[in-house]
């Protein structure tokens, strides 16, 4: 792996550069996010705004820079209700297409996983990925995400519909890996 590839949480500074990734995933992979690229460019609020912008400790979005560009990104929210603070939720996971196949995405999980059970509350992580997207969900089945149900006909695009598969990790499951 490229040594220069830095893991950390997005600052509210960088913010621009989130929204240019985000564009950029929505424009190339239409199929595999809930949002739409013609929606997000009417918005003045992007998903992870309000969380970088409040620099939050337990809701994050761990970004990976190269050379100090944001080249990939992984959001962490922690659900909010008190019967429910022990889950979080991987949302948003995305590797600029130019840096593909580097083994950023296993940084980013890697990094985000780690983050989000350092906090003593989160005992499980769950996500939802779309089922013909192969390569994220192999990567997450290489962190010992297992699946535990699917949401059929979940997004429809350009008459196309797209399943929606539920994965979830518990903190004794977890297994780190090399990048």
């Amino acid at each position: 792996m490229d040594e220069t590839i830095i893991y950390r949480k997005v600052k509210t500074t960088e913010i621009e550069f989130y929204h240019q990734l985000r564009l950029d995933c929505l424009k190339n992979y239409p199929q595999n996010f809930g949002t739409l690229y013609s929606e997000e460019l009417v918005t003045t609020n992007y998903k992870f705004d309000k969380i970088i912008n409040q620099e939050l400790t337990n809701d994050f979005l761990m970004g990976a820079f190269k050379n100090e560009k944001l080249v990939g990104i992984c959001g962490f929210i922690q659900a909010k209700r008190l019967k429910t603070k022990h889950i979080g939720e991987i949302s948003g996971m995305f590797v600029s297409r130019e840096f593909s196949g580097q083994k950023i995405g296993t940084g980013l999980l890697n990094s985000t996983i780690q983050i989000a059970f350092d906090n003593l509350e989160i005992e499980q992580i769950i996500l939802t990925v779309a089922d013909k997207n192969l390569s994220a969900k192999n990567l997450y089945k290489k962190f010992n995400f297992t699946e535990y149900g699917k949401l059929p006909n979940y997004f429809k695009y350009d008459g196309e519909y797209e399943t929606q598969v539920l994965m979830t990790l518990t903190k004794n499951e977890i297994k780190t890996t090399n990048h």
